[in-house]
């Protein structure tokens, strides 16, 4: 006899839920231990101080770009990834303010900054550090692209060679790639290979069916988890969940599939400058191989694994970030 339409629903739901119990009780267990972690000396310097100074920079198609800075001496600018925000530098505006004058923005589209008539392109955000760097009078700047903001970057430095080679004594690609679709070399030589896996990935991000609000949970909290390396503390966690949550659904569509659709590797052939790649070695989003496509395409720059650091350097690894950050600043002197 046929069951009704509401009691193989019934059952359907009843062994699901029995299936996931084991699942729920892994679940509650994982997101205990993140929210267990603490590292007290890194988590003490995360939180941004309060004497930062707050500014707005126009950009060329309206787009009015907020920028946090604190200190004095040499400019760092700091240019954070999709879904982030300024005071994902927190620790650097503690740890390099002493001897830098640390800028940071929010990219557009995120935080306070607003997204302007050409919306959210790598072409448009490469505009973006042009009006930084030329409306603050920024030279012999310490520029970090990290994640989104470093493919940003390496457009800049073609589409504004001459600011470039003005303005920039030092360019940092941290955590990022040259191109999202790096393809193996069977493919490199067929145009047509390439388009096909390129016109998949861009569809992933043309129509997107769910929205995620990223509550308090320990699911959003085990998916955020996977941008981090070995033991994140639960401060840097749920500080770039709280980022997540704030993100506009359209901006983050419109930054996903500026991502899906960049290679920059021409790009990078322009850089006359400086330049460090910095990637950790736990790294999922944009691993070691990746970096080294990048660094690949600069000729002179120099590279630095960082061992059992993911995504997120500058919230994992804050002192040897500064270390870094000097050590470039010291290659241009």
């Amino acid at each position: 006899m046929a069951r009704s339409p509401l009691k193989v629903a019934g059952a359907i739901a009843l062994g699901a839920g029995l299936v996931a119990i084991g699942g729920i009780a892994g679940l509650g267990f994982a997101g205990r231990r993140i929210r267990e972690t603490a590292h007290p000396d890194t988590d003490a310097l995360l939180p941004p101080p309060d004497d930062v100074t707050h500014r707005t920079v126009t950009s060329a198609d309206g787009a009015e770009i907020h920028l946090a800075e604190r200190g004095e001496g040499r400019p760092l600018l700091l240019l954070h990834g999709v879904t982030l925000q300024w005071w994902v530098w927190g620790a650097q505006f503690n740890t390099l303010s002493d001897r830098y004058r640390v800028i940071a923005w929010d990219m557009r589209g995120h935080g306070r900054s607003t997204v302007g008539r050409d919306g959210i392109t790598l072409e448009a955000v490469a505009d973006d550090v042009a009006a930084v760097l030329e409306q603050l009078d920024l030279r012999d700047a310490v520029v970090v692209g990290h994640s989104m903001g470093g493919m940003a970057l390496g457009r800049f430095c073609a589409r504004h060679e001459d600011l470039m080679v003005e303005r920039c004594g030092g360019l940092m690609f941290l955590d990022t790639n040259a191109a999202t679709l790096v393809l193996p070399a069977l493919l490199e030589g067929s145009t047509r290979a390439q388009e096909i896996v390129r016109r998949a990935a861009y569809a992933g991000t043309s129509r997107p069916r769910v929205r995620y609000a990223w509550p308090d949970t320990n699911a959003s909290l085990l998916m955020v988890r996977t941008a981090f390396g070995r033991e994140p503390s639960a401060k840097a966690v749920e500080d770039v969940r709280g980022m997540l949550a704030e993100m506009d659904h359209d901006h983050l569509v419109a930054a996903g599939r500026a991502i899906v659709d960049h290679d920059v590797r021409k790009d990078l052939r322009h850089v006359k400058v400086p330049a460090m790649v910095v990637v950790g070695s736990a790294d999922l989003l944009t691993p070691v191989s990746q970096a080294k496509v990048l660094a690949s395409a600069m000729p002179g720059s120099v590279m630095h694994v960082l061992p059992g650091v993911g995504h997120q350097t500058m919230q994992e690894a804050p002192a040897r970030f500064a270390e870094l950050v000097d050590e470039l600043a010291a290659m241009s002197d």
